[in-house]
């Protein structure tokens, strides 16, 4: 029996690109330069953090600090700016951040009585950043613990960073289930660590059993049918 629901953050409960555009117009204002090309060394530095993650490059209790750095020498400024402009970020997100059905899911779910935590990766901002935006729009309500890379010192696809969080709630790989958009660090990581896994794939046709404990769904709220089937 599933007790506690693990999610993803970035894409699975909050946009993405909205938070990354938000960083590269802080950036372009502080820098004085245009948005557009900041937006694309940002993107380029993102491909970059990814692919070193995948090949394990680099030091895993310093995740953050490495993305902030890469970003910093891309765009030629000191580290100070990307923070800078990291926390004007936050500041300036509003409420379309958070994608459809996420409030509703999560409502849903707690009042089913699942422990319910996130486990987010983290770059250019730390995760305390993360928590606000999960605050100021009342996320954070539903939400039992959150896990997060910079804290655990390790990143997904790790397994340290599925089980820890387990052993916090006393809780079994067989008895959870993680919820996320990327195949390769969310979907593939729990299931290497034993968990129940569940991708959030857009271009999924209908809820399927892809593994023997994984499914693919096309939104959030899908989640729901395949509490249902398990």
């Amino acid at each position: 029996m599933i007790r506690l629901i693990s999610f993803d953050v970035w894409n699975t409960l909050l946009d993405i690109n909205l938070m990354l555009k938000a960083l590269g117009k802080a950036l372009a204002e502080i820098i004085e330069t245009e948005e557009k090309d900041v937006f694309e060394k940002i993107m380029n530095a993102r491909r970059q953090i990814k692919e070193q993650r995948k090949n394990k490059i680099g030091i895993p209790e310093r995740a953050l600090e490495e993305s902030q750095e890469l970003l910093a020498k891309i765009l030629g400024v000191d580290v100070e700016i990307v923070k800078r402009a990291a926390a004007k970020a936050v500041l300036n997100v509003d409420s379309k951040i958070v994608l459809d059905d996420v409030k509703e899911t999560l409502k849903s779910l707690k009042e089913q009585n699942y422990t319910i935590i996130t486990l987010g990766n983290v770059m250019f901002w730390p995760s305390s950043y993360t928590r606000l935006i999960l605050e100021k729009f009342d996320l954070a309500d539903y939400i039992d613990k959150q896990f997060y890379s910079d804290e655990l010192k390790a990143y997904k696809p790790m397994k340290e960073v599925f089980l820890k969080p387990l052993r916090y709630f006393k809780v079994s790989p067989s008895e959870a289930v993680h919820v996320g958009d990327t195949k390769a660090e969310d979907f593939e990581g729990a299931l290497s660590s034993g968990l129940y896994a569940i991708w959030i794939n857009p271009n999924a046709q209908t809820v399927e059993k892809i593994a023997e404990k994984g499914f693919v769904i096309r939104s959030l709220r899908d989640v729901l049918n395949v509490l249902d089937e398990m």
